[in-house]
């Protein structure tokens, strides 16, 4: 048996026995080896910082547990790999549980999206069949087909400047309407319509 694996021995022996000066001697001829082998596994300099502290807090709490017959080297890697793992499989986790919500998340905003869009244009479509025949084709070529007003003005046989007081007007009697009803409204669909 070598020096180094004595010394171990008898270092894990009195740290068994609770012994606090032991566990600074551990502490400083672990702690370079052990940040080493963790980094090695997260990558991480803050996780490893963090698992290294849980590693010697384990080590002190199950300082009972130490076989001193055996390798007390084997029992340190042991406690840090299985901390290492387990807070691993931990973000794996939290990371499926994280997309998985956002999935649903979006899900649900997309039914809502839609759901309120939907009801938008019912009550965009009602105000629409409410207009004079000539209001209501205006704003269809203009905002629904996107014509000119010179393509519209041509093909309704009425000037440009009506064609914009008929938009003008419509427009103003929509933003009155849809007012009551804007608390649900995004302004992004507003637009759209309008």
């Amino acid at each position: 048996m070598d020096n180094s694996n004595l010394a171990d021995k008898e270092l894990a022996g009195l740290l068994k026995g609770g012994d606090r000066y032991a566990f600074r001697a551990i502490f400083n001829l672990y702690e370079k080896r052990l940040y080493a082998f963790v980094f090695s596994i997260t990558k991480s300099h803050y996780s490893t910082e963090e698992l290294l502290q849980e590693i010697f807090i384990k080590l002190w709490r199950q300082r009972k547990k130490i076989d001193t017959s055996k390798s007390f080297n084997a029992f340190i890697y042991t406690i840090a790999r299985n901390l290492t793992y387990n807070h691993l499989r931990k973000i794996a986790n939290q990371e499926n549980l994280k997309q998985e919500l956002w999935k649903n998340i979006s899900c649900i905003n997309d039914v809502e999206d839609q759901l309120i869009f939907s009801e938008y244009e019912d009550i965009l479509e009602d105000i629409l069949a409410n207009l004079p025949q000539k209001k209501r084709s205006v704003f269809i070529l203009s905002r629904q087909e996107g014509k000119s007003n010179q393509e519209i003005a041509d093909l309704l046989g009425i000037s440009q400047k009506t064609v914009k007081n008929h938009l003008w007007q419509t427009l103003k009697l929509i933003k009155t309407q849809l007012q009551p009803h804007l608390g649900l409204l995004f302004p992004a669909f507003f637009y759209f319509f309008i």
